[in-house]
This record gives structure tokens, C-alpha cells and sequence, in this order.
């Protein structure tokens, strides 16, 4: 073999070599962003079946449930509580949703069910999961896995119902049909399949050409590989674009980095040879999986309608100052808010309406407490999480809170006022054991502003 042709074949055989890598990378890029959005989804699906059971929760009485007995069934206070989980029953998406206690041995039992085909009888026993005893205990939580019982296979998400004693009095349970959730987090299974076989089938064309053409043809296949560049950043754009946000709903930060991705980098480097093409461009593509890996991470905590921090941001939060309380003395504040009338704004004007409500809300509690302090937790209730904050402090941010709400609201910018009620709690190491005491307190607080607020309007 002469030194020409050796030459020649060293090249082929490192191409070939080089597109192999290519294609490793964008394999690798579609099923880390495959795996993201799926873990993304994940939350999302969690944290929807969580504001339901969190906001029926809400709307029950505790000190009513927990004296219910199986003879009380007609009773006007057994009828208040049915008829609130039936409506949840009637009206949202959803396979069942039900009352449950837990008896004095742990055991689980149903108490209220609304389901008017074969309903769980009250007193009789149900499955118990992780998730359930974690509401028993006072957090809300939901399946990791699904469980089996006598109605079918399901993911269920439960929350406590507190008395006025911030104790445990009940726990309302949501049932997801497990082929449902399961179907939801494999649905982007396709998109990921599509980018595979779109980068195989176009690594495997390449392949044959630089096998059947000559070395006079090698600087036309390697413009091949910018379109194989291009491809990728087009279904990696698209993927981004359906499992992530919407851009025009982004703020301008984020807008502006989703479309540093979506353009791509141009490359108007001068190459001494091929070999150095390949290698720039393999960089290039890491460079983007690096961009689009950052950007898809950052946003696994953010809530969708809101651009707050989400439930799961928020979860991390109260461990890291539980853990702190165990070790150290930190000093913090916290703050609740729930926004007045929204299920009026919903049922008279339209959800549309209730979410630009919701927006606004939570623009004026970034501006006052800072975008990462704030957490959408249910809803329509908000939590701001205030490190090194005293009483004197919270009371300076509320006085700026309300000037800023009321700002808004002689702006004309929305037709219907903004009206958001508001509590604060500051952690004291001698009268506190955990966060969720302060958590109380501030909850039991922004109940009283609810109710003042009310009372004025009647």
C-alpha cells in the first residue's frame, strides 16, 4: 500500500471514527433531555394531583371531621363534607377522591366517600402506603409507586386536614388511574425515538458515502456534518420548546437564553484539515448538550404558571432548615399568602382570568421578597422563605408589599383587583421544634387577615 493511499485510508477509517462519536453525542443528548423532561413531567403531574388534595384539604373542617362516626351519615356536618369532596369528584379530572383516618393501632380507614358506584364503606380499611403515612404525619405527599386494591391500580396523592389545634384530623385521598400517569410520563418516548433513529438513519448515509466516494469528496461530506449539527439543534429546540415553557411566557432572563440556544453557534473558524473539523465541531455539539442540560435543570424548579419557585424547590427549602434547626440557631421568617376571591374570579370570568390574577400576584412577591425566597405551594398560596429576618424586618417587607399591591391595583392594569391575604411567622429556637411550627403560626395569621378581609367586604 503506497503512502497516498495509506493517507487516504487513515482518513476514512478516522472519520468513520468521528461520526461514531457524533452519533454517540446526540444519542446522549436525546436521552439526557429525554430523561429530564420526563423527571420534569414527573413533578408537574405530582404537583397537580398535590393542589387537589391540598385545596380539598383545605376546604374542610378539621374539628367537623374528626368527630364524624358512620351513624352521622345525613347529618349537616357529614353533608358539608360530602358534598365538598363530591365536587371535586364532579369537576376535575380525577378517578376518586375520598376522607380517610388513621385508627389508633396506624391502620387506615375510609371515612367519606363520594363515589356513587361501590364506594368505600366508612370504618372499612384501606391500603397504606408511604405516601398516606406521610400525610398522616402531617406532609402531604404522593405514590412513588402504584398500588393495587379492589377498585383497580392507581397513583393517589393525600394531604392532612388540621383542626383549629394544628392537629392531624383527617386525610383527604386523590385516586389516578396508574395507566393514566403511567401513559403521561412515557408520552415523550416518541420524541426521543424520532431523534434516535433521525440521527442513526443520518449517521448510517454518511457512513456509506464517505465508504463509496474518494478523498476529492471528503470536504462535501463534512458539510454534512453541520446539517447533522443543524438537525440536532431543530429536535433538541422542539423537544425544549413542548416539555419545558412556552417563550413567550418566560421571563425576559430566560427568554433571552432560550433563544441563545434555539440560534446556535456559527463557526467561522479556518481549519488546517479535516481532522481539526471534525474535532470542532464534536465540541460544538457538547457545548450546546452542556447549554441545553444547564437550561433544562434550572427550571425543573420553577413553577409553570407562576415562574415562582415550585413544590419541589420548596421541599428542599424546609429539609435544608429543618436540618439547620437540628444543628445551629438560624434565624428566619416566613411569610403566607392566599390570594382573596380567585374561585369567584373563576367561576364568574374564566381560569384565564384567575391565572393573569395569579401572575401578577406572584410578580409583586418576587419584586418585594426576592425570586428565589417564593414558592407556590397550592394553588393559589404562596410561601416566602426569609433567611436572617426578624419581626422588625417582615414588618418592613409587608409595609412595601402593600404599597406595591395597592400600586398595582390603581394602575388599571387588570380589570378586577388584586386582593391577597397575608400572615408572617418568625422562627424562635425556644418555642419552636421544627419549621412546620412557624409554618402554623404564619398560616394561622394570614387566616385572620382572610377573614378581616371578608368581614369588611359583607
Amino acid at each position: 500500500m503506497s503512502k497516498q493511499e495509506r493517507i487516504i485510508h487513515t482518513s476514512k477509517r478516522n472519520f468513520i471514527i468521528a461520526i461514531a462519536l457524533l452519533l454517540l453525542t446526540n444519542i446522549l443528548m436525546a436521552l439526557t433531555l429525554s430523561t429530564l423532561a420526563k423527571r420534569n413531567l414527573r413533578e408537574q403531574i405530582d404537583q397537580r394531583m398535590l393542589d387537589i388534595s391540598n385545596t380539598a384539604a383545605y376546604m374542610l373542617n378539621g374539628d367537623e371531621l374528626k368527630l364524624l362516626k358512620k351513624e352521622d351519615e345525613g347529618t349537616e356536618s357529614y353533608n358539608r363534607a360530602l358534598d365538598t369532596l363530591r365536587a371535586f369528584q364532579e369537576n376535575i379530572q380525577l378517578d376518586y377522591i375520598y376522607g380517610i383516618r388513621q385508627m389508633p393501632d396506624g391502620s387506615f380507614t375510609f371515612t367519606i366517600d363520594p363515589t356513587v358506584e361501590d364506594p368505600g364503606e366508612f370504618g372499612s380499611p384501606t391500603v397504606s402506603t408511604e405516601a398516606l403515612r406521610s400525610a398522616a404525619n402531617g406532609v402531604a405527599a404522593v405514590d412513588k409507586k402504584a398500588y393495587t386494591d379492589e377498585w383497580g391500580r392507581f397513583y393517589s396523592a393525600y394531604s392532612p386536614v388540621f383542626d383549629s389545634d394544628g392537629n392531624v384530623a383527617g386525610i383527604v385521598g386523590v385516586d389516578f388511574d396508574a395507566k393514566w400517569y403511567d401513559d403521561k410520563l412515557n408520552g415523550n418516548r416518541t420524541t426521543s425515538i424520532i431523534i434516535l433513529m433521525t440521527a442513526l438513519t443520518i449517521a448510517i448515509i454518511l457512513s456509506f458515502v464517505v465508504m463509496s466516494q474518494n478523498r476529492k469528496r471528503f470536504s462535501l461530506m463534512m458539510k454534512e456534518i453541520e446539517n447533522i449539527d443543524l438537525a440536532t439543534q431543530s429536535l433538541s429546540r422542539a423537544m425544549m420548546q413542548t416539555s419545558i415553557k412556552k417563550l413567550d411566557e418566560l421571563p425576559d432572563s430566560e427568554r433571552e437564553l432560550l433563544k441563545t440556544l434555539a440560534d446556535g453557534e456559527e463557526n467561522k473558524h479556518s481549519f488546517h484539515d479535516e481532522y481539526e473539523e471534525v474535532t470542532t465541531n464534536l465540541h460544538s455539539v457538547c457545548r450546546k448538550l452542556d447549554k441545553y442540560a444547564r437550561y433544562v435543570d434550572s427550571n425543573l424548579y420553577k413553577d409553570t404558571l407562576t415562574n415562582t419557585q415550585n413544590k419541589a424547590a420548596y421541599k428542599n427549602a424546609i429539609r435544608k432548615l429543618d436540618d439547620d434547626i437540628k444543628e445551629n440557631n438560624p434565624r428566619f421568617s416566613i411569610a403566607f399568602f392566599d390570594l382573596n376571591g380567585l374561585e369567584h374570579i373563576n367561576a364568574h370570568y374564566g381560569f384565564e382570568a384567575g391565572d393573569e390574577l395569579m401572575r401578577n400576584a406572584a410578580r409583586i412577591l418576587k419584586k418585594v421578597f426576592g425570586n428565589d425566597n417564593v414558592f407556590r405551594v397550592a394553588g393559589d398560596e404562596f410561601i416566602a422563605i426569609m433567611r436572617d429576618k426578624g419581626i422588625v424586618d417582615m414588618d418592613e417587607c409587608f409595609q412595601s408589599f402593600d404599597y406595591e399591591l395597592k400600586l398595582f391595583n390603581e394602575s388599571g392594569k387588570i380589570s378586577h383587583k388584586l386582593g391577597i391575604a397575608k400572615g408572617s411567622a418568625v422562627y424562635d429556637p425556644n418555642a419552636h421544634e421544627s419549621y412546620r411550627h412557624v409554618f402554623i403560626i404564619a398560616r394561622e395569621n394570614m387566616k385572620k387577615n382572610k377573614e378581616k378581609y371578608y368581614s369588611s367586604k359583607k
